[in-house]
């Protein structure tokens, strides 16, 4: 083999490894966990009501985790990143001393927004 022949052979394999970089990059992606608790009514006395809509809850959180998650901008670096729910759900069953204790458990599991259904 020539010189010239094995430089070209040494530049496109160099391309070809530079062109892979950005699909590894995308895979190697850290995904940010937001802890999302959600306190629902899915027993009790109005639970026919209310369990479609606390369902359609979970199922909507799951979807977005599904699609691979949802992009923020970083407060503080101002980058985009990715991030995923962590979902913490618990029923309530229409009681307020179970809601605040399945609060109390969702704050001390470390979720940053406590939603109820």
């Amino acid at each position: 083999m020539t010189m010239s022949r094995k430089i070209w052979t040494s530049l496109l394999v160099g391309i070809g490894l530079l062109m892979c970089l950005p699909g590894i990059s995308m895979s190697a992606e850290k995904v940010d966990e937001v802890v999302v608790g959600l306190n629902l009514e899915l027993t009790g006395g109005l639970a026919s009501a209310t369990m479609p809509p606390c369902v359609a809850m979970l199922d909507y959180y799951n979807y977005v985790n599904e699609q691979g998650g949802f992009t923020y901008t970083d407060p503080v670096s101002k980058k985009l990143r990715r991030a995923k729910y962590k979902i913490l759900w618990a029923d309530n069953g229409f009681s307020i001393a179970r809601a605040l204790t399945n609060g109390k458990r969702f704050i001390d599991a470390g979720a940053k927004l406590i939603l109820s259904g």
